[in-house]
């Protein structure tokens, strides 16, 4: 009978074969879905998004029980994490909404233009603590048992013999300033003050590198999340894309794989305009994953022979198609897209509301 280190040792070679595009035994399908696990289950999204103790078993219960996967995007999930990414406040299932409503990220100007010189002359590091403590109330008070929760929720999944691909999310400053200041006012910024959104980019890109490396070394990460929202192409023109977006990707990418690690680009939003940069980025060594607004048969045109790829099938199917649609378009990826450089997956993340049988009929389609 196999072990459950024997299982993780089996997936992990998978993962690793369509990573490096080699072609694997099977295209391998890696999942993520947080509040869809809590409601498939009967958790409330309250508890599942505030209390660490709950987050994991859930998720563990509701993935085992879907059918055969290759791995989990996330070990758990706290609603947290989102406010140390973009510096926003939240509102909270159980608190500020219902407790079965999604949580809501407020969209505020909570940073100012001074916030930038103050970076520049205090360091993003510093300047950061005092942000978290004075403009999100005292943010690390609940985001430190959620990371002193991760070693367990590790184990747990370890134990149903099913790796963590990418438990742990970091991205560039461009994302932290357009979530602080609001989309609006960033956009703004980098039209009117633009050398001064740049230095202090610069001087918040090695902290948040080095902070990669700590997390990457501290937990022994085989992949870690290098998150893209915002920052998509569509939503800039060339210019200022190249001048605040790709080169600050690049180097955490570059920091990320140096580290022996697999960076995920879980890259939301269409990124088509500029795929054929991520030829810049290590070959064989990251994985692209879209959402289903980038098209990703033209990702396989232009990266296919550079970059291994995720996804993408769309969430809205899983919410209102069927078994059987969801069937048929994920094995259409795994014909079209794989069998190498090639993992199926949701596009971004499996939506609350989707339908398990759908979510099952995913992934049995690599089977």
């Amino acid at each position: 009978m196999t072990t459950p280190r024997e299982l993780v040792e089996e997936r992990w070679r998978r993962i690793k074969a369509a990573v490096a595009l080699e072609k694997p035994d099977r295209v391998p399908v890696v999942p993520l879905g947080d509040a869809f696990a809590a409601r498939m289950t009967g958790v409330s999204v309250a508890d599942f998004c505030t209390k660490p103790e709950v987050a994991y078993p859930t998720m563990v219960d509701a993935f085992t029980s879907l059918g055969d996967i290759d791995g989990i995007q996330h070990a758990s999930y706290n609603v947290n994490m989102l406010s140390t990414l973009w510096l926003s406040r939240l509102k909270i299932p159980g608190r500020d909404l219902p407790e079965n409503d999604l949580w809501q990220v407020e969209e505020l100007e909570l940073m100012t233009p001074e916030d930038y010189d103050q970076i520049v002359d205090q360091g993003f590091g510093p300047w950061r603590d005092r942000y978290f403590a004075e403009r999100l109330d005292n943010l690390m008070d609940r985001v430190g048992p959620f990371v002193g929760s991760l070693p367990d929720a590790f184990a747990a999944w370890d134990a149903v013999g099913i790796p963590v691909v990418s438990p742990v999310i970091t991205t560039i400053p461009y994302e932290y300033f357009c979530g602080g200041r609001s989309m609006r006012a960033f956009v703004l910024d980098l039209h009117r003050m633009p050398d001064k959104v740049q230095a202090a980019m610069d001087a918040a890109q090695p902290a948040l590198e080095e902070g990669a490396r700590g997390v990457i070394r501290a937990f022994g990460l085989k992949g870690i999340w290098v998150g893209g929202w915002r920052a998509a192409s569509e939503f800039l023109s060339p210019k200022l894309w190249e001048r605040f977006v790709f080169p600050y990707y690049k180097r955490m990418v570059d920091v990320v794989v140096a580290e022996g690690c697999i960076p995920v680009l879980h890259f939301d939003s269409n990124w088509t305009r500029d795929l054929e940069r991520f030829r810049e980025l290590p070959k064989a060594k990251c994985v692209l994953s879209l959402d289903g607004m980038t098209d990703i048969h033209r990702a396989k045109e232009l990266l296919g022979d550079h970059m291994c790829l995720m996804g993408d099938v769309p969430p809205r199917m899983l919410t209102i198609g069927s078994p059987d649609e969801v069937h048929s378009y994920a094995t259409g990826l795994v014909r079209d897209i794989g069998p190498t450089g090639f993992i199926l997956a949701q596009g971004c993340d499996i939506p609350p509301d989707a339908k398990p049988d759908n979510v099952r009929a995913m992934i049995a389609a690599v089977h």
